[in-house]
């Protein structure tokens, strides 16, 4: 089951702003496997920096509300991801 974090609502904006309707679709704009999307999905692994890039591009989302978006699941040390969570995205 897909989980609620800014790598999804990234994810969700590609679809909606290219109207795409479904996860085969999505995969094939961002030519990534369905299989790795599936992970970001759920949130088995974080997306690549590389890819977040091209999305923001895509959407003309700043860098640094990407970097801070997607920082916070890229950690593991709790008091990180508290201070990260206090920072705010414009």
């Amino acid at each position: 089951m897909p989980v609620f974090n800014y790598t999804n609502a990234l994810l969700n904006r590609v679809k909606a702003k290219y109207r795409l309707t479904s996860e085969y679709q999505l995969a094939k704009k961002l030519e990534i496997n369905e299989s790795r999307l599936r992970k970001w999905r759920k949130g088995i692994c974080g997306m690549d920096w590389d890819i977040a890039f091209r999305i923001a591009d895509m959407l003309g989302e700043s860098d640094q509300n990407v970097v801070l978006g997607l920082l916070p699941n890229k950690q593991k040390n709790e008091r990180v991801i508290k201070v990260l969570s206090e920072i705010s995205i414009e």
